[in-house]
């Protein structure tokens, strides 16, 4: 599962893997195994290696409070799929960041299944993918490898399988 959380201002990347009660938890191309308790509703023991972190966590809206030894991180979870809002063409993806198109994993005319990875891009060295939010085929993409994209622009345009009847 990828996770992507904003603080001050700047967006973590985190690609988080569960198997049994460990996590594994990469960031930066580093992986880290943690092992994470609730001791009650909001309270958490977290064991990073040979360190013990205990925090509470809570929550206003989309926001995320968390309490560890006396600091407290404000986090906000966001949605970098790319996926616009409102006033979108179905099937358009638009860029979550400026930055530069590091892969084009599809073309034109492709069959795509939901999740898969339709493009990479790079911005302060985090990479954020560009997913297929439903069964489709490609109708055209916008970039290529090495293009520099702005926030908001049209990255891939998708045209939605249609279940059968």
């Amino acid at each position: 599962m990828f996770i992507n959380y904003e603080h001050n201002s700047h967006v973590y990347n985190i690609e988080v893997e569960r198997k049994k009660n460990q996590y594994f938890v990469t960031y930066n191309n580093n992986i880290y195994t943690v092992e994470a308790h609730e001791i009650k509703p909001g309270y958490l023991k977290i064991r990073l290696g040979d360190r013990i972190i205990k925090c509470v966590i809570s929550e206003n809206g989309d926001n995320r409070f968390v309490f560890i030894d006396g600091d407290v991180f404000r986090v906000k979870r966001i949605q970098l799929t790319g996926m616009k809002k409102s006033s979108r063409k179905e099937g358009d993806l638009t860029s979550p960041i400026s930055g530069r198109v590091v892969r084009v994993k599809t073309k034109k005319g492709d069959i795509v299944k939901k999740g898969d990875v339709l493009m990479v891009i790079e911005s302060m060295k985090m990479e954020y993918l560009i997913r297929a939010p439903y069964d489709g085929r490609i109708k055209r993409i916008n970039f290529r490898e090495n293009d520099q994209i702005d926030m908001g622009e049209i990255t891939v345009e998708i045209e939605k399988k249609r279940k059968k009847q």
